[in-house]
């Protein structure tokens, strides 16, 4: 894949983040990647000097884990923190470290 090819389109840092009222920013990407996949968009292609109709989609995203639960509307803290494994999360409490650890996820 080209450089020139890729775009980032949104960047959230740091602890200004918006949380879980991400969909704010959100709505308006996810309608435009709708409307680009259902029924795409003309363009004109200046080599063959004609129009056609371009589609796009959404091949990756890359975040680290508080935002995948962002995301996705899952809770990333706590005993049941794995989105996968959701109510059969195997997770026990360390009292000499006073944290969570979770078991078999490797």
């Amino acid at each position: 894949m080209k450089k020139e090819n890729t775009l980032l389109t949104l960047l959230i840092p740091g602890p200004k983040q918006p949380g879980n009222d991400i969909d704010v920013y959100l709505q308006p990407f996810i309608d435009d990647l709708q409307e680009l996949w259902n029924n795409g968009v003309p363009v004109f292609d200046t080599f063959n000097k004609e129009v056609f109709n371009l589609k796009a989609i959404l091949m990756w995203k890359i975040n680290d884990f508080p935002a995948y639960g962002n995301l996705v509307g899952c809770t990333t803290k706590g005993k049941l923190a794995c989105p996968i494994c959701g109510e059969n999360t195997a997770s026990t409490w360390l009292n000499f470290s006073k944290k969570i650890v979770y078991m078999r996820h490797r």
